[in-house]
């Protein structure tokens, strides 16, 4: 076991230095990206969150658990299944630029520590966080919310799609056919999360650790939301307040309930 968690490790810290080398190209290089403006501007966003948020959220998450902290892993998890995620959307998504063979080998890297993998780290018995009472009632419901909230928008637009036989704006501006998110909030995101929360307000073992994962994969993911507006509003965008609220609200919630459970976290048993 403690060679598999090795090279799982030495697989993340590979993510962790091509995720930094891409974000800084892609923030540095002018006429990289080969999409429309507003893929651009999307892109140099996501690029943002990665290299100031996902990347040393990643390395502190690995240093920590090198540690022993079972918080420290369960915030490494979470950092990768953003990086998963983002580069899922880079690898299907983004028109083709030097950077993709980077961006496929950062996805490639992924599958071992995100997706539905991620359900077998943070339910291991090595990994243990001390239940909260009620406070993992308000956890499990919020997480809840976020993803019946985002599952039915998301459905929302796909069944304006078919019955109106027109792209929603946020895929058409994209000049896609479709929408990574729609596929990967879907078939990925929105059910781990949704099972996190059943497994927390069920008092299972499982809960607290998948738990936090949700919520530091949630902040992470709200804040490169929150980036697109940002360079959508520099680029002299009109940008509606709504969503930035919304949004808003969602990470500064997921982050104080990350807090309250990281201080209830316990050590990795080896």
């Amino acid at each position: 076991m403690t060679l598999r968690l090795n090279f799982a490790d030495r697989l993340a810290l590979a993510a962790l230095l091509l995720a930094a080398v891409a974000a800084a190209a892609g923030l540095l290089v002018s006429g990289l990206y080969r999409d429309t403006a507003e893929g651009v501007r999307q892109a140099r966003a996501a690029d943002l969150v990665t290299l100031l948020v996902a990347v040393p959220a990643l390395a502190l998450g690995l240093w920590r658990a090198r540690q022993g902290s079972a918080g420290g892993r369960l915030v490494a998890i979470a950092a990768l299944g953003y990086l998963a995620y983002s580069y899922a959307i880079f690898a299907f998504s983004v028109v083709i630029n030097p950077l993709t063979p980077v961006h496929i080998a950062i996805l490639g890297l992924q599958p071992g520590r995100s997706s539905w993998q991620y359900v077998a780290w943070t339910t291991r018995p090595s990994i243990a966080l001390r239940c909260s009472g009620s406070r993992d009632e308000t956890t499990g419901g919020f997480l809840i919310l976020v993803a019946v909230l985002f599952a039915l928008l998301w459905l929302s637009q796909i069944a304006g799609a078919i019955t109106s036989g027109q792209l929603p704006t946020s895929v058409s501006d994209l000049n896609l056919p479709t929408s990574a998110v729609y596929v990967l909030d879907l078939a990925f995101a929105l059910p781990l999360i949704a099972l996190a929360a059943g497994w927390l307000i069920r008092r299972d073992r499982r809960g607290p650790a998948s738990a936090v994962a949700s919520l530091g994969f949630l902040i992470i993911l709200g804040l490169s939301v929150l980036a697109i507006f940002a360079v959508d509003a520099a680029a002299g965008i009109t940008v509606e307040v709504p969503p930035i609220a919304i949004f808003g609200v969602v990470i500064v919630t997921a982050a104080l309930l990350l807090g309250f459970a990281l201080t209830s976290s316990e050590r990795e048993t080896p």
